[in-house]
């Protein structure tokens, strides 16, 4: 009896961990591209099928649409399972982290696009934002930030994903046994989600070294410059 409940469970979590890879593996820059504007973003600025190339090529409503819907591809199923949780309905036997690392993974590598994608920068922020709000809030500011001080979306992607490691390795030492709302907020995450988030940000930071290398070459994109030109340009 015991092994049944234990083989179902199992059952249920590679079932719900290939639900969230699929969803992970929509590419909305695509998708939102082609049925709103008409574009393939992949033909178009840095062909990446992401968030920031999509607010630069399809424009700002439409970009930050795909941004939204990037985060929340990291958070669905960890919501579905916070719900059957908490209604009694099933609890989930392994960590939420492996569901939200399977829509990252869909991101990275998406069935839908020969096992190709993006960098998983705003999917990983959805999986960081329904786990561990302080580090996800942490990073949002940096990120700000670093693109305001310097208008480069990579170095800016870079210092959010350090801060992340960084806030929840704080978290780890300082965080709270607190119960109800303020759990949500300051609770101690376990060592493994630390973990596995540490393992994440270098995962995202790996996929960041053709950036890097365009910023020792100065010919990464930069905001910045781009709304001087477009200011000289109108006047």
């Amino acid at each position: 009896m015991l092994l049944n409940v234990i083989a179902s469970d199992a059952m249920l979590s590679v079932l719900f961990i290939i639900l969230s890879y699929l969803i992970g593996s929509i590419p909305f820059g695509i998708v939102l591209g082609k049925g709103i504007c008409h574009i393939d973003i992949r033909e178009h600025g840095s062909k990446n099928i992401g968030s920031t190339n999509a607010i630069r090529v399809l424009g700002k409503k439409v970009g930050f649409l795909v941004f939204f819907c990037d985060v929340f591809k990291g958070m669905a199923v960890i919501i579905l399972l916070k719900i059957l949780a908490t209604a009694g309905i099933w609890q989930t036997p392994i960590e939420y982290f492996f569901y939200g690392a399977a829509a990252i993974i869909g991101h990275c590598f998406s069935i839908f696009l020969d096992f190709k994608g993006g960098k998983a920068v705003a999917t990983s922020l959805g999986v960081v934002l329904i786990l561990t709000p302080i580090p996800a809030i942490a990073c949002l500011i940096i990120f700000v930030i670093i693109l305001y001080a310097t208008g480069y979306v990579s170095l800016a992607s870079t210092g959010a994903t350090i801060t992340v490691i960084a806030t929840t390795w704080i978290l780890y030492g300082c965080g709270s046994e607190a119960s109800g709302f303020w759990n949500y907020f300051i609770a101690k995450p376990t060592i493994l989600v630390a973990v596995l988030y540490s393992i994440l940000s270098l995962l995202i930071i790996f996929k960041h070294f053709k950036n890097y290398k365009r910023l020792l070459n100065g010919t990464e994109s930069n905001f910045k410059k781009k709304k001087l030109e477009q200011k000289s340009s109108n006047s």
